[in-house]
């Protein structure tokens, strides 16, 4: 019995067992450091039987955007292209010379869309193989930090110099403020009293020169002198820290 007779809850059920993502991209984030003239990413189709046909373009941070109205100050070559089985393709980006804040980071998305190719099926006709069909499309979204030169201090040293403040109460949160021109992206953020550990609700990722409000479950209103804030956070390869730690 064809899918489309099915209760749709079973098809969808159906569809999304089947659905593989088959392209993979290197590396979680990319460092565009200025001097360099352009950097390279390699993708991969990790689906040895089906080629996969590839997007790409990058954007300020609205997910919602399509490659045809993103205004980035980069070239991609190739923006579309055919990935055979097994195979993998570089990328190049390279950034156009347009103005950009010298002294701190800017942070851009690299999207990466992947279509997987059109399923062969038993021979019907034209109309019932349409609605037989269920294609799905696969995005990555990486970021990418470009680092102008001349930058004072190093990514490597951002993180301790952080500062922690916390408000208590119904609406608990812990802010953080970061003053070095790199950003700062964390993966775990508790705050530590005593033998009672509380973690923020959300990882999050704070700019240069900027504060984020890390939510926290509702907190007595007398914080211990020796409450302290634990994190750790995503270095330029893409790896956790050792947990650190930070007084309030």
């Amino acid at each position: 019995m064809p899918c489309v007779r099915l209760p749709l809850a079973i098809c969808l059920c159906l569809a999304f067992a089947q659905a593989q993502a088959g392209v993979i991209i290197s590396g979680t984030r990319q460092i565009y450091a200025e001097p360099r003239r352009e950097i390279t990413v390699r993708v991969s189709n990790d689906d040895q039987q089906a080629a996969r046909l590839v997007q790409v373009w990058m954007d300020v941070g609205n997910a919602q955007l399509t490659a045809e109205h993103s205004d980035v100050p980069f070239s991609i070559s190739p923006p579309v292209f055919r990935l055979d089985p097994g195979k993998s393709q570089a990328i190049r980006l390279a950034y156009t010379q347009e103005p950009l804040p010298d002294d701190k980071e800017s942070l851009f998305w690299l999207n990466v869309l992947e279509v997987p190719p059109q399923t062969r099926s038993p021979p019907a006709s034209a109309d019932e193989e349409r609605q037989n069909q269920l294609r799905f499309a696969f995005r990555i979204r990486t970021k990418v930090f470009f680092r102008p030169r001349g930058l004072s201090g190093n990514s490597q040293d951002a993180p301790e110099q952080l500062t922690w403040t916390l408000r208590t109460g119904k609406q608990a949160a812990l802010r953080v403020f970061n003053p070095s021109p790199f950003h700062v992206t964390f993966h775990e953020v508790a705050v530590v009293m005593g033998e009672q550990v509380i973690a923020t609700d959300q990882q999050g990722m704070v700019a240069p020169f900027a504060s984020l409000d890390l939510a926290l479950p509702p907190l007595m209103q007398v914080v211990p002198a020796d409450a302290r804030v634990q994190f750790q956070y995503i270095d330029d390869f893409g790896g956790f820290s050792a947990p650190r730690w930070a007084p309030l």
